[in-house]
């Protein structure tokens, strides 16, 4: 199956998470991701403006595994959970510190700390959805209980007698501070969903929140962990930066190492061979009649020898040109082959092109849902912008290469806006009112543009279709809402 989560990632870039999951009675899944962008005609984006080089700039895509899902209390229960792949990963390599042994402890480490960030997020948003229904304290105490047995698990399984090396504490410490982390954002996230609540409990919540977050902003400290200052602006800025590194290194256990190429590179040089010696062909037997019965005009002859190879050259162009349509439709712009330790678990190709109306699918207009106006402007025709993916999965390659069973990947797609906005006006303009004591009164209002993300997915005999809205001006995404 697939599945999507879109949100504003940074001021100029929209991403979209598409998760690509597989059966497990499968060996290989197909998929089919088909993205129309309508783009608004004033800002001046066609083939001529807007090349494929440009678009697959602002068009960035991560792989990585989807994370395995466990809830907090499931992190430390069973002979299956994540702490207990750390500590077996842990006494093996204290009985063997080779290298591969070390590496593969990083790795659970990073694991861990990477299920622990998704366990916490499920678990807060979920407190949060249910905020207001009377049962917020016993939920809270139940999520804060659910920590505290967590990060001393964690925490007390390294607390051994032997001296460990430098390497190996820095390694845990990395994991440790990073969901000391988690724990913060997470919790603070509670607190300011709960912080004008006048629900019975919720101020005891708070409280109990705050008292735990206290003890863990102590053990912070004494650990040398970072922390926000109030006042502090140096360190705070420390602080976000560290806390980048971090997020990079326990993500890193999930990222699948990717190879990209042009994709079908020997077919086109073939076709385009192909196309040079049509030419030719065509352009010889132009020429050896007019050679056969003006040979005495030699003057003659040069100059439509002249005219033939300008023929020719038109000739193999628009060939060429057939035999890359032609092509379109097998072969993309790129392939990307994702890699575990230097073994292939998918694929991933990808097309961009320019497309008019009249190649647009009806559901896709109808999701477009413009209006009378925008139907009958001609100045406000859209350009379109048609990209293409098509996605291969190994299932069985996937779950035999570690502890867990990693249902798919995520595609971590992040489109940038930055050279949409160039042709953009002013983001705010004035106008000019009387008011209702006649008085001239100036308002401010924002000039916007909406960007339409028609997308089509498709697996096994399963078609469905997501439609987004985004709403932007030159100094950034306003706002993406999703149309049903």
């Amino acid at each position: 199956m697939i599945d999507i989560q879109t949100k504003i990632h940074d001021q100029f870039s929209i991403e979209f998470k598409v998760g690509f999951s597989g059966r497990e009675d499968v060996k290989q899944e197909r998929f089919d991701v088909n993205s129309w962008i309508f783009i608004p005609n004033g800002l001046d984006i066609n083939t001529h403006t807007y090349s494929k080089e440009r678009f697959y700039t602002d068009m960035k895509s991560n792989v990585r595994l989807i994370t395995p899902s466990f809830l907090l209390k499931e992190m430390i229960e069973g002979e299956d959970c994540p702490l207990q792949h750390v500590r077996k990963s842990f006494e093996e390599m204290l009985r063997d510190p080779s290298d591969e042994r070390k590496s593969e402890f990083v790795f659970q480490l990073k694991l861990f700390g990477s299920i622990f960030k998704s366990a916490i997020r499920n678990e807060s948003a979920e407190i949060m959805k249910h905020s207001q229904d009377g049962l917020a304290l016993e939920r809270c105490m139940a999520y804060v209980e659910n920590l505290r047995c967590v990060l001393k698990s964690y925490r007390d399984l390294f607390n051994r007698k032997e001296a460990l090396s430098e390497e190996v504490l820095s390694n845990v410490g990395f994991t440790d501070e990073f969901i000391s982390h988690q724990v913060e954002i997470r919790t603070m996230k509670i607190v300011r969903a709960f912080w004008n609540s006048n629900q019975s409990g919720i101020k005891d919540a708070i409280n109990m929140m705050a008292e735990f977050l206290e003890r863990e902003r102590v053990y912070k400290t004494n650990k040398g962990y970072s922390h926000a200052v109030v006042g502090d602006e140096i360190n705070n800025r420390k602080l976000l930066f560290r806390h980048s590194l971090l997020k990079k290194y326990i993500e890193s256990a999930l990222f699948l190492k990717v190879d990209t190429t042009q994709d079908g590179q020997a077919v086109k040089q073939i076709s385009f061979s192909l196309a040079a010696g049509l030419a030719m062909m065509v352009s010889m037997l132009v020429t050896l009649p007019f050679q056969k019965y003006l040979g005495n005009y030699p003057n003659l002859i040069f100059i439509i020898l002249i005219v033939i190879y300008m023929l020719k050259d038109r000739i193999k162009e628009l060939t060429r040109w057939l035999f890359a349509y032609q092509l379109k439709d097998k072969y993309y712009d790129n392939k990307t082959v994702a890699r575990i330790k230097n073994r292939p678990v998918g694929t991933i190709k990808e097309g961009m092109d320019f497309i008019t109306d009249d190649k647009v699918p009806e559901e896709v207009l109808r999701l477009r849902r413009r209006n009378r106006l925008e139907n009958d402007n001609q100045l406000l025709q859209e350009k379109i912008i048609l990209y293409r993916k098509k996605v291969a999965i190994d299932n069985e390659m996937l779950k035999n290469q570690y502890d867990y069973d990693f249902r798919g990947i995520n595609d971590i797609i992040r489109y940038h806006i930055n050279y949409l906005t160039k042709k953009m006006d002013n983001p705010v303009s004035s106008i000019d009112i009387l008011d209702e004591h006649r008085q001239l009164v100036t308002l401010k209002a924002e000039r916007t543009y909406v960007l339409h993300f028609v997308m089509q997915f498709k697996w096994e005999d399963q078609v469905e279709y997501k439609s987004f809205r985004v709403v932007v001006n030159r100094s950034g995404i306003i706002s993406i809402t999703s149309q049903e």
